[in-house]
């Protein structure tokens, strides 16, 4: 069975999902500014890759927590 679609709403909606990612990167980029000093990567002859995925992680972990956690 041929089902038919709608250009028109089909264009309405792929318009409104690119204006949706377009806000969101305005909003995301405006709001939320990472700072790379902050993230604290082990040094010298300790290095291995088990602490620096744990700290990528962790860093991961604290952003979402920023970014879903209430407003100050």
């Amino acid at each position: 069975m041929i089902v038919r679609n709608n250009r028109q709403v089909t264009r309405l909606f792929f318009i409104l999902v690119l204006a949706a990612a377009a806000f969101g990167w305005w909003y995301a980029s405006s709001h939320w500014q990472m700072q790379p000093d902050t993230i604290a990567l082990p040094t010298g002859q300790d290095f291995n890759w088990i602490d620096f995925i744990a700290t990528l992680g962790e860093e991961a972990i604290q952003l979402f927590l920023g970014l879903t956690g209430p407003t100050q």
